[in-house]
């Protein structure tokens, strides 16, 4: 009996897993369920956790991941506004805004990204088309355009890929850029005469620099001469009054030696030091001892 009974018991606990199998599915975190019934869509469940649907075949869940994906686009060559071809790749970040539509228009992340790929290439042509080379390549970085063209590409398809897959497209960025053969020499070409356009603004503002140096120095200059010849004047114009004064005093004090230096001095003006001069004793300035002896 007991065992008939735990038979029954084990028959019922495995009936009811069964049917709560079929009727009940599991969204996790990150995760939205469209429910269909017979094909067609009846609700979008958006909260994580056990809910419950009719069974197979008259309900389906279809599970899609709502978390945002990055992918990286082909190599794809594109032409610059000056004509000149250009290879970039791209990556996208995106996700589900819009469960149902995205099951209706794509229904898996491959083909997702299949025509997000190529959506971003026909409008990577097309903003590439007003953009030139340098503002992709360029050592100028007044020239760099990489933020706004990567802004442009995402409005160009960002309405779209919402309103036909159900797609919202956060973020398109270039992540390479390579160039053609033929056209790494014209890249080259213009790095350098960029460099020398440089290069002859740096000379031409450091001679102006230079030039307006020199002329603030020769401005100093001038002006500390001009202050030391003052100075010198002052001095020796000091110097000459007080060589004056003594020399009045000198005289007052004693006229006939004052008259003998005086002499001495316009003598030795007038001799240079490789000068032998002889002169007698009744020649000034030695005229002026004999006298000064006699009077003595």
């Amino acid at each position: 009996m007991r065992t008939t009974i735990f038979r029954w018991g084990l028959a019922i606990i495995i009936v009811g897993l069964i049917i709560l199998k079929a009727i009940s599915f599991i969204v996790r975190e990150g995760e939205t369920s469209v429910v269909t019934r017979f094909g067609k869509p009846v609700r979008v469940i958006t909260e994580a956790g056990l809910h419950l649907r009719l069974p197979w075949p008259i309900e389906s869940s279809n599970i899609v991941d709502s978390r945002g994906r990055t992918f990286t686009t082909r190599f794809a060559e594109t032409l610059t506004r000056d004509k000149k071809n250009v290879i970039l790749v791209n990556f996208a970040v995106w996700s589900v805004h819009d469960p149902l539509r995205f099951i209706q228009a794509v229904g898996t992340r491959e083909d997702a990204e299949s025509k997000l790929d190529g959506m971003i290439s026909n409008a990577k042509n097309a903003v590439m088309g007003r953009y030139d080379l340098s503002a992709l390549i360029s050592t100028d970085e007044e020239d760099l355009k990489v933020e706004e063209i990567e802004e442009s590409i995402l409005r160009e398809i960002q309405d779209q890929a919402l309103n036909k897959f159900g797609v919202d497209l956060r973020y398109i960025g270039i992540k390479r850029v390579a160039l053609p053969e033929e056209n790494v020499r014209y890249v080259f070409d213009q790095m350098r005469a960029e460099r020398a356009q440089y290069a002859a603004r740096a000379i031409a503002e450091g001679r102006r620099l230079s030039a307006a140096i020199r002329a603030q120095t020769e401005v100093e200059k001038a002006a500390i001469i001009s202050n030391a010849e003052r100075e010198a004047a002052l001095i020796r114009g000091d110097a000459d009054a007080q060589a004056a004064k003594l020399y009045a005093d000198a005289e007052r004090t004693n006229p006939s030696f004052f008259r003998f230096l005086r002499s001495l001095e316009a003598l030795k003006r007038m001799v240079g030091s490789k000068t032998t001069l002889i002169l007698s004793t009744e020649s000034d300035p030695f005229r002026l001892l004999e006298e000064e002896q006699g009077t003595g």
